[in-house]
């Protein structure tokens, strides 16, 4: 996704984990029997509603749960970039996600399996991490993309998130 006029999609996806987190807690099922955890972690960014306004940032503990960042909501805007943790099983994976942009940073992955011996074999186990990264986080984008694009969004998922924001 660039960061031209599907932008917003990226913003409105981290709006819509925020809402599931809260609402459904953060439990996803995707393909292959898999479930999937997501959880805001220690940062948030709110992306300003036109070019007069400045961006929010909020750091430390759980600005998830701050006024400041219900606030935000309230005034309608949306997550620009967030912190966020995925869990499969018992393997963490921790990262920051623009939403403008969709790009990755900061990521943390797994444990290394304490099994493996040579340098190539851990470099492969990370990849393969990062790997999964990626399809976990494409199969949740897909879920999302999946009841924004349904034609009842606007009167089902889209006025309840909506009197979620407001909430």
């Amino acid at each position: 996704m660039s960061d031209g006029s599907h932008g917003f999609l990226g913003q409105e996806f981290l709006t819509w984990l925020w809402y599931r987190m809260e609402t459904d807690g953060g439990e996803f099922p995707l393909s292959h029997e898999r479930v999937v955890g997501l959880s805001l972690d220690d940062m948030l960014q709110f992306a300003p509603r036109d070019d007069g306004e400045t961006s929010q940032l909020l750091r430390k503990g759980l600005p998830s749960r701050t006024p400041a960042a219900r606030t935000a909501l309230k005034n309608g805007q949306r997550l620009a970039k967030a912190r966020v943790v995925l869990g499969r099983g018992d393997r963490e994976w921790s990262f920051t996600l623009d939403g403008s942009s969709f790009s990755l940073g900061s990521v943390k992955l797994p444990e290394d399996d304490e099994d493996l011996d040579s340098a190539q074999d851990r470099s492969i186990e990370r990849a393969a991490n990062l790997l999964e990264l990626h399809d976990l986080l494409g199969e949740v984008y897909g879920l999302f993309l999946k009841e924004r694009l349904a034609e009842d969004y606007l009167e089902a998922g889209a006025e309840a998130q909506a009197t979620w924001m407001a909430g």
